[in-house]
């Protein structure tokens, strides 16, 4: 029996898991913290080191292989995968540098190339930053990578990015899954800054001698490429075919749906990316911050009165359309499918009749009417699915799973798995080790929310004025 250490690297939430070839998790460690929007990306790997430590230690089995997934940041390093930027996570924006590259160039140049708009999120404009404002630490820097691959350069000393995450560059040609020249040669982004690509289920290579014996392992432990967490997480859930999406609940929402063929979203507003097994793509993106909001209800607001099941078992009792009140939960921005970066969380139509799980339903409908956006996206280019696994902290919720399936008409299942992205990357390096695919374990279903016509009905209605309304909010940004 095959063991494999894992680390999956959260907003919320640092795992450290052992998990073995049966998908049975045999000891995890879940710290709970904040990842801000810049943070040390040193301290980050020196915490994530003594966690790996503290579970090898008191686990006692043979490790056989290792696999990070992590959210999305950017780091970075120098020739010896030391930091010399911090860790920039996906709430960074550079927005002058991204107007800057708007004024010469339209989404209708990068989409075909690289399959996402142009945003000031991506890891380009990082980049074009640092070369314009911190020359010192552009030239000092080897290579920019991203957290996952900052944590693999640390076990392995090697440099190299997955082709899903190389994705969120700007600087990767979808079709021919390679660096872009052209988008390099638009950016004036020296190409030597760009680590090699990898598939995500490929050995990167094996586990430094060092560190190896600080952790307490012996052997050439190999260690696989990995990938982000929303993609990795959508692996976990068992989406390796064509047909359906899923929704990555976490403390921001991940939907995707599961092509086996490339698909342009004619409106620019729906991202592509390589699946992270092979043959398949993934047509959505990472959305905005609705687990997260609620979240901050509960802490903030609330001052932590209430948690996240009495309140959800109170806003079961608020009619569709939460009495009036619609709460746009964008706090860092929004994403797909509407991509503003600059707004930010917005309240209309709250009275004083109404209470605290007002808003808390309020936020779930609002992650249903973009998720149905997404959708209808989606089937607008030829992609078609009926139905929608659910992972992730937020999918524990009936309600906001029945929510989903109300608003956009189609089943809902929640997984059997509730670490799916540690899962996701167990998968990950179990190919990596040599499994073959067909053999892998197969990852069920706990639970079906079917969507209720009469209801649904009401939510069209409702789905319509909250995209009139968006647009119009959208204005003041």
């Amino acid at each position: 029996m095959k063991n494999f250490l894992i680390i999956d690297i959260g907003t919320s939430s640092l795992r450290v898991a052992i998990i073995n070839e049966k998908l049975e998790i045999l000891n995890i460690e879940v710290v709970k913290r904040s990842a801000g929007v810049c943070f040390d990306a040193e301290e980050e790997w020196d915490h994530i080191y003594q966690r790996m430590k503290a579970v090898i230690k008191s686990s006692d089995v043979k490790i056989d292989g290792m696999a990070v997934s992590s959210l999305l940041g950017w780091i970075g390093v120098d020739q010896h995968g030391n930091s010399v930027t911090p860790c920039y996570s996906y709430m960074h924006q550079c927005e002058e540098e991204c107007k800057e590259f708007k004024l010469k160039y339209s989404d209708d140049l990068i989409y075909p190339i690289s399959g996402r708009c142009i945003s000031s999120e991506l890891s380009v404009f990082k980049i074009l930053n640092l070369k314009k404002e911190h020359r010192e630490i552009y030239d000092k820097m080897s290579w920019f990578i991203s957290l996952k691959d900052f944590i693999n350069m640390k076990l392995t000393g090697i440099a190299a990015i997955d082709h899903t995450s190389a994705c969120y560059t700007m600087l990767y040609n979808i079709k021919n899954q390679d660096w872009s020249r052209e988008i390099l040669g638009y950016t004036g982004v020296d190409s030597t800054k760009l680590a090699r690509l990898i598939r995500p289920y490929e050995i990167l290579g094996t586990v430094k001698g060092d560190i190896a014996a600080g952790l307490g392992i012996t052997g050439n432990i190999p260690v696989a490429a990995g990938s982000v967490d929303g993609s990795t997480g959508i692996l976990g859930a068992g989406a390796i075919e064509s047909g359906l999406a899923v929704s990555v609940m976490g403390t921001t929402d991940v939907f995707f749906m599961v092509e086996d063929k490339l698909v342009f979203d004619q409106t620019k507003a729906l991202i592509i990316n390589p699946h992270v097994f092979p043959g398949l793509w993934l047509v959505g993106g990472p959305m905005g911050m609705y687990g997260g909001t609620l979240e901050w209800l509960l802490n903030n607001i609330m001052n932590k009165s209430s948690d996240m099941i009495e309140m959800g078992k109170m806003a079961e009792e608020i009619p569709s359309g939460s009495d009036g009140v619609t709460f746009l939960p964008t706090l860092a921005g929004e994403r797909t499918p509407f991509w503003i970066p600059q707004m930010r969380g917005t309240m209309v139509g709250l009275e004083y009749r109404h209470k605290a799980q007002h808003l808390f339903r309020a936020v779930m409908e609002s992650n249903g009417y973009a998720i149905r956006r997404c959708a209808e996206l989606g089937r607008n280019a030829g992609i078609e699915f009926d139905r929608v696994i659910a992972i992730g902290g937020g999918s524990k919720s009936d309600l906001w799973l029945q929510l989903k399936a109300d608003i956009m008409g189609v089943k809902v299942q929640r997984s059997s798995v509730e670490e799916a992205t540690t899962i996701g990357a167990c998968l990950l390096v179990m190919v990596a080790t040599g499994f073959e695919m067909v053999t892998l374990p197969r990852i069920g279903i706990k639970e079906t929310f079917y969507y209720q016509p009469e209801i649904k009905a009401g939510y069209d209605s409702l789905y319509q004025g909250y995209m009139k309304l968006h647009d119009k909010i959208a204005g003041l940004y």
